[in-house]
């Protein structure tokens, strides 16, 4: 089962701290490995290095992947594989010293490109390495490592023939059992005396588990499957075609007993100590869009942790670089409600509700205001005219009535007086059925702003108050 994310329920980890021993998905790191220092970001509570289990903890258990290994093995790097050994396969025809040797390279690049396999897949790379990848000069040593373990193995047995046929049995049964973890061991680690180690091999098989006898018991069937091919297409074929078929065959049944190794592995990456590759490119963010990412993430997982100082701090530098950015700003309010800081509330409310009317952010500054208990004192005319006017958007009538009320007490030079107390009359009227107070506002912007361009508006609402009275003055 896939660890679930310590800070989104809902989401699977992506990376792991092992001194803290949590888990984050990738809203808690966001970017790509290019956007943090040494391509590895660190634990925001720890700051020691994360490791990489995306792929691992996404991966579905080893048995329910079997159109997987098929399917992999005929992607375009392994068919070119398939087509290098058909090719070698006719070439055993000539025999001459060239194509010995041409033959003997193709079979060298074949276990390359399988122990390649292992390798890829077991580090979280589900895309089939290309054939291009196998070039990389390790072809011959492995392949040299390759037939020392068979020649190994065929010396023990050889030595153990003195012991009788039971202890040679044995040792075919645990050379079958041991054989799939040996070429994983090879696959990861490149060492032929790794490979040969029985208690290295022993641990490999403890650590998988269970799942390990299900791998040897598919990957001998898988690998008996050209013989059984052979048997059926024998006597269809051109006696040319015999041997670039069963090279092809067999050089794919390899491919996919090498991706069910190297998914075994990716099931247990950690415990196998294995580094996860990531291939992220995406995800890359550029710097101010990454930096603030960094910093909603970082404090959201603080705040959960109960470290407040260390969220509000994450806040305030990120905010010196970015002192207008709206989810900040934001998070930064939220986070004095909800350590129900009052002095910063009562010191900064103001001061931020009107950051988020400067950036067109009405409805959000209505919002905050809201959650505000007690509610901030506003002095500025404008912010209390645009607060209220949102509040009303929001129907919240009383809130945006007290925002407005005496407003041409307390700021008798507000220039845009006659708009504001034009909306209080408006909200009297939708919010409280108090027609005898619209009409005194209405007055009061009529006799006071006898020039406003809003004296149209102020005859049409005081024709609706009209219609209002006449059609009460009807009823009764």
């Amino acid at each position: 089962m896939a660890e679930p994310c310590n800070y989104h329920s809902s989401a699977e980890a992506a990376w792991h701290c092992q001194p803290c021993s949590r888990h984050f998905c990738g809203s808690c790191i966001p970017g790509a490995s290019a956007n943090y220092r040494n391509g590895r970001p660190d634990c925001p509570l720890c700051h020691k290095p994360l490791d990489y289990i995306g792929a691992s903890n996404s991966a579905k258990p080893f048995w329910q992947m079997g159109l997987f290994y098929f399917r992999y093995a005929l992607q375009p790097g392994p068919l070119t594989v398939l087509a290098l050994a058909a090719g070698a396969g006719l070439m055993i025809s000539g025999l001459g010293i060239i194509s010995l040797l041409l033959l003997l390279a193709a079979v060298a690049l074949v276990s390359r490109y399988n122990l390649l396999v292992i390798e890829k897949l077991a580090s979280g790379q589900l895309q089939a390495p290309s054939f291009g990848d196998a070039l990389d000069g390790n072809s011959a040593p492995l392949f040299l490592k390759v037939i020392g373990m068979t020649l190994i193995a065929g010396f023990v047995g050889y030595k153990l023939m003195a012991f009788g046929q039971g202890a040679l049995q044995l040792y075919s049964i645990a050379l079958s059992l041991l054989a799939p973890a040996a070429m994983i061991v090879l696959a990861l680690e490149g060492s032929l005396r790794a490979a040969i180690n029985p208690l290295k091999l022993l641990q490999f098989t403890l650590i998988i588990g269970w799942p390990y006898l299900l791998l040897w018991l598919t990957t001998s069937a898988v690998s008996a499957a050209p013989g059984y091919l052979l048997m059926l297409v024998a006597n269809k074929l051109p006696p040319w075609a015999i041997v670039p078929v069963i090279a092809a065959s067999t050089t794919y049944f390899y491919i996919v007993t090498s991706a069910m190794m190297g998914y075994i592995c990716l099931s247990r990456q950690q415990k196998l100590g294995i580094i996860a590759e990531r291939d992220d490119d995406g995800d890359f963010l550029e710097e101010a869009e990454f930096s603030r990412a960094r910093a909603l993430a970082e404090n959201q997982i603080l705040m959960r942790e109960g470290d407040f100082s260390g969220a509000r701090r994450t806040l305030v530098e990120c905010l010196r670089r970015y002192p207008d950015d709206p989810a900040l700003n934001e998070r930064y309010y939220r986070l004095l409600l909800a350590t129900q800081d009052k002095k910063a509330l009562r010191e900064l409310g103001p001061h931020l509700l009107e950051k988020f009317i400067r950036m067109n952010r009405a409805h959000k500054a209505a919002e905050l205001y809201l959650a505000t208990d007690p509610h901030p004192t506003i002095d500025k005319s404008h912010l209390r005219h645009t607060l209220a006017e949102a509040l009303y958007r929001q129907q919240k009538f009383r809130p945006a009535a007290m925002l407005l009320n005496n407003l041409h007490k307390e700021d008798k030079d507000y220039r845009q007086l006659d708009a504001a107390y034009l909306l209080l009359a408006q909200i009297y009227i939708d919010g409280f059925n108090r027609e005898d107070l619209a009409r005194q506002l209405l007055a009061f912007v009529r006799k006071h702003f006898p020039e406003s361009k809003l004296q149209e508006q102020v005859d049409t609402l005081e024709r609706v108050l009209g219609g209002v009275q006449v059609a009460g003055c009807s009823a009764r």
